[in-house]
């Protein structure tokens, strides 16, 4: 690894600037680099675009010699719904701690970060699979085990904060008319009945076990889906990416939000979702486990958070809408997401009892 002066200090923000959408981007992310890590040839690197993403710009500097860094650049506007200082903080402190990449130094729109050599990003069919879901769940459990920033979940707090700007959000033509469709304030509705369920129904029970697990304070990645999981096809180990949502929460959620990602961006829960063996091996795995108590406690929270996952996702993707200018179709997501919510709670009914 190159010298890195900054490396896992997340106050220290160098002067320059990425601004990947525009020309010189290649020019500008090679002297970044080289103000990150003094003494590494970044002038001779060649820079290639990492795909995957759909929020940052990432790209790989390769020297002649096969040395990679990777320089991240944040996504137009998404300061809208990350907090991006704690996002560094977060990531700074992992990396300090040998669990995330290393992270190398921090510019105006950006991060300089270590390259994972050998590992690649899984797809969405393959996380529930044998060979990775039971890694990726004691990996999960491992990120869980380091302290969170601060005490108190913001779970709920950050999704009523999106939910109300998703509903503030204003569009022209077919755009409202999609916007009007998602009836967000039905959504908004039973984001409340869910949160009071939660805090006057569930949480008081959550001495019953399993629930205690699922319902405790972790500092949760909130984003886990296929592009976020790298693995190495060698030694089978599972490594996590892109801290950018995370923050304290409680570990059933941080579950719920994997599992739906399953179904990837096309968000066919029928098909994608994980069954109820699925989810058992890997709360077993996540647990440490094999008692039928637990693990069906901890599966009722986890089918409750599911639910509030597709509002948080469903809510996130109309404030994209709004201020994102990335060729995707967030507002479609967005009733893809709600869909989502519509077939769990028909299928679990409107608590996700089962």
């Amino acid at each position: 690894m190159p010298h890195a002066p900054h490396r896992d200090d997340p106050d220290h923000v160098l002067p320059l600037r990425l601004d990947a959408d525009s020309p010189g981007r290649d020019a500008r992310a090679r002297d970044i680099a080289a103000a990150a890590l003094p003494g590494w040839p970044a002038a001779e690197a060649a820079v290639e675009v990492v795909s995957g993403g759909i929020t940052n710009a990432l790209l790989r500097l390769r020297t002649p010699d096969g040395q990679t860094v990777l320089v991240r650049g944040y996504g137009p506007n998404t300061e809208v719904v990350i907090d991006r200082d704690r996002e560094n903080r977060t990531f700074a402190r992992l990396s300090a701690a040998g669990f995330a990449p290393p992270y190398l130094g921090r510019f105006e729109d950006g991060r300089v970060e270590g390259d994972l050599v050998g590992f690649r990003a899984l797809e969405p069919h393959e996380m529930g699979a044998d060979r990775w879901r039971r890694g990726i769940a004691a990996r999960l459990a491992e990120l869980h085990g380091h302290p969170p920033e601060q005490p108190a979940p913001r779970t709920f707090e950050t999704l009523q904060g999106w939910m109300r700007t998703a509903r503030a959000c204003r569009f022209d033509g077919d755009a409202a008319d999609a916007h009007d469709a998602l009836e967000l304030d039905h959504q908004a509705a039973t984001l409340d009945r869910l949160e009071h369920l939660f805090r006057h129904g569930l949480a008081p029970d959550a001495t019953r076990p399993g629930r205690t697990e699922a319902v405790r304070p972790v500092l949760a990645h909130n984003d886990l889906l296929s592009g976020n999981i790298l693995v190495n096809e060698a030694s089978g180990e599972v490594r996590f990416i892109d801290y950018e949502y995370g923050d304290t929460g409680y570990a059933g959620f941080d579950v719920a939000n994997h599992f739906g990602e399953y179904a990837g961006f096309d968000s066919d829960f029928e098909a994608g979702f994980p069954d109820a063996a699925t989810r058992r091996d890997f709360a077993a795995a996540y647990l440490g486990t094999d008692d039928t108590p637990t693990l069906d406690g901890f599966d009722r929270m986890v089918r409750f958070f599911t639910l509030v996952d597709h509002l948080w996702w469903g809510a996130w993707a109309v404030v994209q809408a709004r201020h994102s200018p990335i060729d995707f179709d967030f507002m479609a997501y967005a009733g893809l997401r709600f869909a989502g919510l519509a077939f769990h709670t028909a299928r679990w009914g409107p608590e996700a009892a089962g």
